[in-house]
């Protein structure tokens, strides 16, 4: 996909020194070194979901054993099957090369928007069909190894960061550039599934989804619904009513300092609730401050 069959592909040592050097390098950048920057990023994570051909130890070991067993030809029949095509790095492994230094706690503000620069060249150069086909993964890989880490909430300054870069990769890159409208419909799914009917927990032992994680789903739910038009399936306003009800519970008494993310949550369900109600386009006002990211 992005390297001919015959050429050499990097090892994880390669990609990782290639992501540490150029995150070293981003303190220091221009607009247009970081656009490079990012480039050589992406190009160099993407590679590694490219499917080459592996060894597989065991069947080769199970071969070897049944070797008096067979003729010279079907062994090496067996020795061949025993190799398998898989990519150098799972996808969440790919994201971690990114999550992990965006977590680091001497990470300046500039080096973790430039970080988001990678993430949306990365999954620009993997291209739609994987981010569709993936999309719960990169989800759960922003909401849990990003927003929930404990680094990025210490302050209100932190959080609204956080939440401005993640939108703008959810919003900006993946939901109005790269998701077919059937995409968008499973996106909704995959959101109201995975988070909005999580909210509240109601059984023993299950985890509703934070204020931190629910606010970013909503806004992200509520511009996949406008995407849609002013007639979304039937089905997704069922599903959509019934979470918004259950979020519609959240608890009054919270601490002061998650007062202001309890008006964020309520005014996003206020959106949802409208769209649910009107079948109508709306557009949710921009965050004021908003950092840039080179989404082209």
């Amino acid at each position: 996909m992005y390297f001919s069959a015959s050429s050499n592909f990097p090892s994880g040592s390669d990609a990782d020194t290639v992501v540490t050097l150029c995150v070293r390098s981003l303190e220091d950048a221009d607009q247009a070194t970081r656009h490079s920057l990012a480039q050589l990023v992406g190009q160099m994570l993407a590679s590694t979901q490219v499917e080459r051909k592996v060894s597989v130890p065991e069947l080769a070991q199970k071969a070897k054993k049944d070797q008096d067993d067979m003729d010279a030809g079907l062994s090496s029949t067996v020795s061949a099957a025993a190799e398998v095509t898989k990519p150098l790095l799972m996808p969440a492994d790919m994201l971690g090369h990114l999550s992990n230094h965006f977590n680091k706690p001497n990470a300046s503000r500039k080096t973790r928007i430039g970080i988001f620069d990678f993430y949306a060249a990365l999954l620009t150069r993997l291209g739609s069909s994987f981010v569709e086909s993936n999309f719960s993964l990169i989800v759960a890989h922003l909401m849990f190894e990003i927003v929930s880490n404990p680094r990025n909430s210490s302050t209100r300054y932190e959080t609204l960061l956080v939440r401005s870069l993640v939108g703008i990769l959810l919003r900006d890159l993946i939901g109005v550039r790269m998701l077919s409208e059937q995409g968008q419909i499973g996106a909704i799914q995959e959101l109201v599934a995975a988070y909005l009917k999580r909210w509240p927990a109601m059984m023993p032992g299950q985890v509703a989804p934070s204020s931190l994680v629910l606010v970013i789903v909503l806004r992200e739910v509520a511009g996949l619904l406008q995407q849609l038009g002013n007639s979304p399936p039937p089905v997704q306003v069922c599903r959509l009513s019934q979470s918004a009800i259950g979020l519609s519970l959240i608890p009054t008494r919270m601490p002061l300092e998650n007062l202001s993310l309890h008006f964020s949550a309520t005014q996003a369900i206020q959106h949802v609730s409208l769209l649910l109600g009107l079948c109508a386009a709306f557009a949710i006002p921009p965050l004021s401050g908003s950092p840039r990211l080179s989404l082209s």
